[in-house]
């Protein structure tokens, strides 16, 4: 077992299955128990898109994930530590993600949590089963959801949405999701997820849906109001206290309003970087560890 209480995989065991049919390639991310979005997957993820980028056979490409959760996030042992050279960071991933020259859809069964979200916001398309529930609980751990995350979100649902879906730690369930915009399509219990998401795709390759990047999307309801921030620095302060990443959530999330999302994505990687590095989020993710497994030392 390890860090996470995971059984670790074999090294030679693929993380991510591919599998293609009719046009389109289904990438199905295999890292049991959670599907975290560690190194290992990250890079798997970028050399299959890579290889299906340049598949003339391979219309749109659908993200997956085996099991009962689409993913539980990033492997928090690696917050505040250095990438190594060759990694692929999840702000790389997204990024490429949302550039790819094939529409990607990504289909979300269960938990979404953190970096799970961040990587869906950057697809094409987002469309989830009747249980999907998505959550960004990074204030939890003293950092703010990286990767573009406060720069998405509020261009898919609004900055008032997303301060709450951040600030005030509120998930949203599938139907949640789907009217603020953060989903797509929902596909009801007796319905097939992946054969929805891959039809969704087609669609976006064939031009019968628009073919959307987030990041190029305008805010919807445009910039917030000062006394919508004001209100909701108010309720950071009384909820978290002390906790800086509370407030930096804050500015980065209304910074999507007014500034183009490079500027805003830049901000935010600085943000993530201090507070990762931190007193306060190393002491808090060491006691999230402890919590778990209070007879390990958790070492980095």
């Amino acid at each position: 077992m390890n860090a996470l209480g995971q059984t670790p995989l074999l090294e030679d065991a693929p993380v991510v299955d591919t599998r293609h049919r009719d046009g389109v390639a289904l990438l199905e991310i295999r890292n049991p128990p959670v599907n975290a979005l560690n190194r290992r997957v990250r890079r798997a993820l970028l050399d299959v898109l890579m290889a299906v980028r340049d598949d003339a056979d391979t219309q749109a490409v659908v993200i997956a994930s085996a099991g009962r959760m689409f993913s539980g996030g990033g492997d928090l042992r690696e917050v505040g530590q250095p990438d190594p050279p060759g990694s692929t960071p999840l702000g790389e991933l997204a990024e490429l993600v949302e550039r790819f020259p094939k529409p990607v859809v990504v289909a979300l069964q269960g938990k979404s949590i953190g970096g799970g979200v961040l990587l869906a916001m950057a697809c094409h398309a987002r469309v989830g089963a009747h249980d999907a529930l998505l959550a960004l609980p990074e204030l939890n751990l003293g950092f703010v959801p990286g990767a573009g995350g406060t720069q998405r979100l509020p261009r898919l649902v609004g900055v008032e949405a997303a301060l709450r879906t951040v600030v005030l730690a509120q998930p949203m369930d599938a139907a949640t999701a789907l009217a603020a915009g953060l989903l797509d399509a929902v596909v009801p219990e007796d319905g097939d997820l992946r054969n929805t998401a891959a039809a969704h795709a087609l669609a976006i390759a064939q031009g019968r849906l628009p073919w959307r990047r987030t990041a190029e999307q305008a805010v919807p309801g445009g910039a917030a109001s000062e006394a919508l921030i004001a209100h909701h620095r108010a309720l950071a302060t009384e909820r978290w206290a002390d906790r800086e990443a509370a407030q930096d959530a804050i500015t980065l999330i209304a910074l999507a309003a007014e500034r183009p999302f490079d500027q805003g994505a830049q901000q935010e990687r600085e943000t993530y970087l201090r507070l990762a590095a931190s007193e306060q989020t190393q002491g808090l993710v060491a006691a999230f560890f402890a919590a778990r497994d209070p007879n390990r030392i958790q070492k980095a």
